[in-house]
């Protein structure tokens, strides 16, 4: 199965999860789908570190996108990313609220950067 394949299945998963009322499982999902997206349009990443794939994230947007752009999708995609770390690690669970806004803003996230690194 490939990385864009299992970034979909993910997202829906979460979707799938926040119908539940499985709000943590949401905001990890949709974490892990927005970070699937990225590995798969990012070929030949050498590193499985979470703050590395952002800054090779936000280099590569900058070629197509700019700086301040990249740099925003960069801080946008840590924000998920801690929030993941929440979900699965600490002793917080997260209200619908948090995890709808956490989801879409996934979405929205993966949107942005298929858009920017798809191939023209």
């Amino acid at each position: 199965m490939s990385k864009l394949v299992k970034s979909r299945v993910l997202m829906e998963e979460a979707e799938k999860d926040l119908e539940h009322g499985s709000y943590n499982k949401a905001v990890s999902a949709s974490y892990f789908a927005t970070r699937l997206l990225v590995e798969h349009l990012i070929r030949g990443l050498k590193t499985s570190k979470d703050d590395k794939i952002a800054n090779a994230l936000q280099r590569r947007l900058e070629e197509r996108i700019g700086e301040e752009r990249a740099r925003d999708i960069k801080e946008r995609y840590l924000k998920l990313f801690m929030r993941r770390k929440i979900a699965d690690h600490k002793p917080y669970l997260f209200s619908k609220d948090e995890a709808e806004w956490t989801v879409l803003e996934a979405k929205r996230l993966m949107e942005e950067i298929m858009e920017a690194l798809s191939p023209r």
